[in-house]
């Protein structure tokens, strides 16, 4: 399988490099995902979270081919869409089951980044902070599914061997 894709437009150009092979970012993918998944989605600091979702989103555009070419369940068409979307700077679906807010905050020489529910207003809850970003990402509750996913085109590709 060839790969085509310019990283550094893509913009996560330290995450990956133009010789690196498909396989070898799938395995990179899995070393985080499992470590994620190990300590807790929920669990990871925001910027952890932040790189798996990135991740997640270069390998999706890295198999999309492959992963049209599989039959998935709903919930994993669900999540799916959820990443693609993402990936093109869309949201789909109901922004409160399917997204995350991640803000970064400051006060005076100091930053704090948080990862909260979409839905919740968190100005009244940091009022001695001021909000320099906020973007939504994928809910930790995809994270799962879009796993089971990327596995299942791993073991298509033959990758892993079981």
């Amino acid at each position: 399988m060839d790969s085509n894709i310019d990283f550094e437009n893509f913009g996560f150009s330290e995450l990956s490099t133009k010789s690196s092979t498909v396989s070898s970012e799938i395995l990179r993918y899995f070393k985080t995902y499992c470590e994620g998944k190990k300590k807790g989605f929920d669990k990871l600091n925001p910027k952890e979270y932040i790189n798996l979702v990135f991740l997640t989103l270069m390998l999706i555009k890295l198999l999309k081919e492959e992963i049209n070419g599989i039959n998935l369940n709903e919930e994993q068409k669900r999540a799916f869409l959820v990443f693609q979307k993402y990936g093109c700077h869309e949201l789909t679906g109901e922004y409160e089951k399917n997204y995350l807010k991640y803000s970064i905050w400051r006060k005076a020489d100091f930053l704090k980044y948080s990862i909260d529910k979409y839905d919740i207003f968190l100005e009244e809850k940091n009022r001695e902070w001021k909000k320099i970003y906020a973007i939504p990402i994928p809910n930790y509750a995809h994270m799962n599914t879009i796993g089971a996913v990327m596995l299942r085109v791993a073991n298509k590709l033959g990758i892993f061997d079981f």
